[in-house]
């Protein structure tokens, strides 16, 4: 059984929202993409992500997260999304032999490697499992996770930009408009047992959506998610 909630957004001050969003049985299927707006390959992928959406039910089958890196800034354009961290995460990836090399673009799927897209492939298929309930609360910009489970696990959160384009001047592909969808925006990580706190995460104003999902230490393959859209607040 499934089960995505996304309750009644209410404010609690004249500047503070607060959401909640629930998340149980199957967890959702983690696509992590490693791209670059200096990458001549990497629209093809960009646009594979972004229609993923029309397919599957989105944050309740699947959860795409896309990190720009920053290593092909220096090709003639500089990625408006890059970040040295999500080059630093995929590096990582590549250390615990999660990924053949560092490589763009370049899938991670519930924890392993994916290199169907190369070969025209569909989504590898959900392995059966079912795990308890996992809230994510938001009060402004602090977040909190509440997970039934026991045990201790790793908590990884992303604020997500939907439906950005981006004209490209420069680099490989200069003169291309390009478009996005779950690109991060910020992430962060908390490791504990029942409860994640995520105080003070950077909203910027194009920021559409929050994900979740919890890992077990020394494993990437995700245990459960939860995810939902953002309301901004009005001023």
């Amino acid at each position: 059984m499934k089960m995505i909630l996304a309750a009644g957004l209410f404010a609690v001050s004249p500047f503070t929202l607060a959401q909640t969003w629930q998340h149980s049985g199957q967890p959702a299927q983690v696509i992590e993409l490693f791209t670059s707006q200096g990458c001549s390959s990497c629209p093809p992928a960009d646009h594979f992500t972004s229609s993923l959406k029309q397919q599957y039910q989105l944050w309740e089958a699947i959860l795409p997260v896309v990190y720009h890196v920053d290593y092909w800034d220096h090709l003639g354009w500089k990625d408006t999304f890059s970040k040295p961290e999500y080059s630093l995460k995929q590096r990582l990836y590549h250390q615990y032999q999660v990924l053949s090399g560092v490589y763009t673009p370049g899938f991670v799927i519930d924890g392993k490697e994916w290199r169907g897209f190369f070969r025209g492939q569909p989504l590898p298929a959900r392995q059966p499992q079912t795990a308890d309930n996992l809230t994510l609360k938001r009060s402004g910009d602090t977040f909190q996770l509440e997970y039934k489970g026991k045990g201790r696990y790793v908590a990884h959160l992303v604020i997500l930009a939907m439906n950005e384009k981006i004209q490209i001047r420069r680099g490989e592909n200069a003169g291309k408009q390009l478009e996005y969808d779950h690109v991060v925006l910020s992430d962060a990580r908390d490791v504990s047992e029942s409860t994640w706190s995520f105080p003070k995460m950077d909203i910027p104003p194009n920021a559409d959506a929050v994900a979740a999902w919890l890992t077990r230490e020394n494993s990437f393959v995700p245990v459960q998610t939860v995810a939902g859209w953002l309301e901004q607040s009005v001023r």
